[in-house]
């Protein structure tokens, strides 16, 4: 999953986040003029920015290579925004679920840019009781892609970002990190194997396949069965659903799982807003179906777009 940023207003972005952020419960009440006390360190390590410190995270900015332009005959920067957390705290992906705080990105102070892709890693599930959301632990680097406006000369890319750091309440978070790439060819630094393991996660084809999506009735109660099949045999398969493109009238919980070999089905249970239709109406879906390894790390990832078709039969004594 990627987003493209060409240049975004900084002060629009930093009100749209920070009224987002506010909106979010619980949050911890701002501290003074900042959300967070920010202790920037004296010497930052080697293709990478200084870190920018809240109260209980950290946000940097690291390059797959030494500070370096691309190599000849490519035309795209490589480099990373990473967050580290304290334990038991963490920070959100871009669907973040019922109460988390989606990250928001402005490249606009940067310089020689012409548009920057950030990509989403696999997120981990956190399930509470009434809150399902989906976000990263201890530490996540979103890998970005930099377009220079004039290829061969020197880079410097600025990123604004808010994000929420979260344990039980979520603290807003305002950062800005800055790291310079100039017009020097270099090889690839100490963040290589950090950012290529981090970019190995993000949702791409892996050749899996989303074989049905079927909205079935028990004991009076919708779920909504979701089979799929892996490129190979799954160790502990995966499935984020989001119903997309609505008004929040769909809601999923927590899916039970059985899983063979290379295939797995999915069952979620459905929940539908008073006065709303369900999944009779028809939903868009996105589909996230990854495989984690021991240590829960995600081994390949891949999304699907999907359309439930409005259904005919309404009789709910089996299915829709």
């Amino acid at each position: 999953m990627t987003s493209q940023f060409h240049i975004v207003s900084r002060t629009a972005l930093m009100a749209a986040g920070i009224a987002a952020l506010l909106l979010a419960a619980p949050v911890a009440e701002a501290q003074g003029s900042r959300f967070s006390e920010r202790v920037t360190a004296a010497q930052p390590e080697p293709g990478a920015s200084a870190w920018d410190k809240g109260m209980t995270s950290r946000l940097r900015l690291v390059s797959a290579d030494t500070g370096a332009l691309p190599a000849a005959g490519e035309d795209v920067l490589r480099a990373g925004i990473e967050i580290a957390l304290d334990p038991k705290w963490k920070t959100y992906w871009s669907t973040p679920g019922d109460t988390g705080i989606a990250p928001m990105f402005s490249f606009a102070r940067s310089t020689n840019v012409a548009s920057v892709d950030v990509s989403y890693p696999m997120p981990q599930r956190f399930d509470l009781p009434g809150d399902i959301s989906f976000g990263y632990e201890t530490q996540v680097v979103f890998p970005v892609s930099v377009i220079p406006q004039v290829p061969g000369e020197a880079v410097t890319l600025v990123a604004d970002v808010v994000y929420g750091a979260c344990e039980e309440l979520c603290i807003p978070v305002e950062a800005t990190a800055e790291l310079a790439f100039p017009a020097v060819s270099g090889a690839p630094g100490p963040f290589a194997d950090l950012l290529a393991r981090w970019r190995a996660q993000v949702p791409a084809d892996h050749g899996a396949r989303l074989d049905a999506v079927t909205p079935v009735m028990y004991d009076g109660a919708a779920y909504l069965e979701v089979q799929v099949t892996g490129p190979s045999r799954l160790v502990n398969p995966v499935l984020i659903a989001e119903p997309t493109g609505g008004e929040g009238r769909i809601y999923l919980g927590t899916p039970e799982r059985i899983h063979e070999a290379d295939r797995a089905t999915f069952t979620f249970p459905v929940k539908t807003r008073r006065t709303h239709a369900g999944l009779e109406a028809g939903v868009e879906f996105a589909f996230t179906f990854a495989d984690e390894g021991a240590g829960s790390d995600t081994l390949w990832a891949q999304q699907f777009k999907y359309h439930l078709e409005p259904q005919a039969d309404t009789d709910k004594s089996s299915a829709y």
